[in-house]
């Protein structure tokens, strides 16, 4: 375990004193959604890891910013215990903040919920210097206006998030893996019907050739599931749905630049005006799609689904990666300009991600 609050403050006075700006990083596994930081002094979050506070009979848990998830998860398997959704995990030594602070979930969205759903408090450190603590250690203490869970998907634009209390869920007694032959519209047909329906399914993903199922619970509710599903069975099962959550499946692998849509779940497969492939998650409400080029009509077409359409992977000279503010309606840019202001009023954490 490694304290490093101290340290990273008086880098942040430092900063302050010299009127220069921070770029905040873990991993470093999803850097290409940062837009160029290369004039920035960079914070180095992996010094700052350990478990503070592991409460298995609560089911809740509170670890530094910098903590490799694998770490975690390690820690939580001892007492049959898991992190409650799918942590986006790009590398080895991904950690929790990188995690909450990219804010994107993985393929139980629908089902377990997205990770901001589960945060219950965090310590963070603000652009004037001060670190406060928002929220608590358990749901009771979460009430009001819960700017703990409002720092998902935030990349650091609010402050440096130090430690983060989560609610944990227990291991299942089992996990299958269930796979049918079915094209895209089919699939996104069927998910939407497997969703109404009282089944143990907490994921649902169509790679294009197939639909693909996670069930999990007791043994006899998924023997039961499993009978009245049908579907070929895919041995072992955890392996595909990590290689999701890695982006090493297959489809991740592809050089051509990637996208990121989400839309209604209901929407049909989409017609976009060159060539692409695609992968659906979120029984149907995130579309990953390989193109070489997205034309302007192509975000309108999603936008006239009503959702939006944002550059991922890969990027095209002409199309760096999309940042968050761009794909905020006018009301939530207000908002996120005003937290902004509350918390960094200088801009001095990364500040690529301005508006």
């Amino acid at each position: 375990m490694s304290d490093q609050s101290q340290a990273i403050l008086q880098q942040v006075e430092q900063a302050r004193e010299n009127q220069t700006t921070l770029s905040i990083h873990g991993a470093r596994s999803h850097d290409f959604l940062l837009g160029d930081f290369a004039e920035a002094e960079q914070i180095d979050m992996t010094r700052h890891h350990g478990i503070i506070d592991y409460q298995p009979s609560e089911l809740t848990l509170t670890a530094r910013a910098g903590t490799p998830l694998n770490e975690i998860c390690q820690q939580l398997a001892q007492h049959h215990q898991r992190l409650p959704t799918d942590f986006p995990q790009h590398a080895d030594n991904a950690t929790l903040g990188g995690a909450l602070a990219i804010g994107h979930s993985g393929s139980g969205r629908p089902f377990l919920g997205a990770i901001r759903d589960h945060v219950l408090g965090v310590r963070l450190l603000t652009g004037s210097g001060e670190i406060v603590q928002c929220g608590g250690q358990v749901m009771k203490n979460v009430a009001g206006y819960d700017v703990s869970r409002l720092l998902a998907g935030s990349r650091g634009q609010f402050g440096v998030l130090l430690d983060i209390t989560l609610k944990l869920m227990p291991e299942p007694e089992r996990q299958i893996s269930l796979g049918f032959e079915m094209d895209e519209n089919t699939a996104i047909r069927q998910m939407n019907e497997l969703a109404g329906r009282s089944l143990p399914i907490n994921a649902c993903v169509n790679d294009g050739k197939r639909l693909l199922l996670r069930l999990e619970g007791s043994e006899a509710g998924i023997a039961s599931a499993q009978k009245k599903l049908g579907g070929e069975a895919i041995e072992p099962s955890a392996p595909l749905w990590q290689s999701l959550q890695r982006q090493s499946h297959e489809f991740f692998r592809d050089d051509t630049p990637l996208w990121r849509v989400i839309v209604p779940a209901t929407a049909p497969q989409l017609e976009l005006e060159n060539d692409h492939h695609s992968l659906i998650d979120w029984c149907g409400g995130l579309r990953w799609v390989h193109s070489e080029n997205i034309s302007q009509s192509d975000f309108i077409h999603v936008s006239n689904l009503g959702g939006y359409l944002e550059s991922y992977r890969r990027a095209t000279p002409q199309t760096a990666p999309t940042r968050p503010q761009d794909v905020m309606t006018d009301i939530q840019r207000e908002m996120h300009a005003r937290l902004r202001q509350a918390f960094d009023p200088s801009k001095l954490f990364n500040p690529a991600l301005s508006i």
